[in-house]
């Protein structure tokens, strides 16, 4: 997908950022802790074909305890949408630029996927809770 056209969706992605529908989810979920500066993080991997924000909400509530970040990839478009969940003083938004071609607010953002998010994602295992 040509990079604007993938900015774009990124951008609509953020703006239903506040959906609180409820959602189900039986797909994998991928998880680990990584280090980010000198503190772990649960970090979550889900392959995802629309509504990210939607899942990001189920991960959350149901994984609340594990998941710090949630990376939402979509290999079609090649995009991450990052969140992460309240507690979590990560922010996100830096988090994108550092890792892609991305950016956005504290608690969401999104970037183009790249060899440093794909090898990111080679640490996470299933989760099983």
């Amino acid at each position: 997908m040509p990079g604007r056209e993938a900015i774009n969706l990124i951008k609509k992605y953020l703006d239903e950022y506040n959906l609180l529908e409820e959602y189900t989810f039986d797909g994998d979920i991928f998880h680990n802790k990584i280090t980010l500066g000198d503190k772990d993080y649960g970090v979550a991997g889900i392959f995802f074909h629309e509504n990210p924000n939607l899942l990001a909400n189920y991960i959350f509530k149901k994984y609340d305890s594990v998941v710090d970040i949630a990376l939402l990839i979509n290999l079609e478009n090649e995009i991450v949408i990052l969140r992460k969940n309240k507690e979590c003083d990560v922010d996100l938004g830096k988090l994108a630029k550092q890792l892609s071609t991305g950016g956005g607010k504290e608690t969401v953002a999104g970037c183009l996927l790249n060899d440093k998010i794909l090898n990111l994602t080679k640490l996470l295992k299933p989760l099983t809770c």
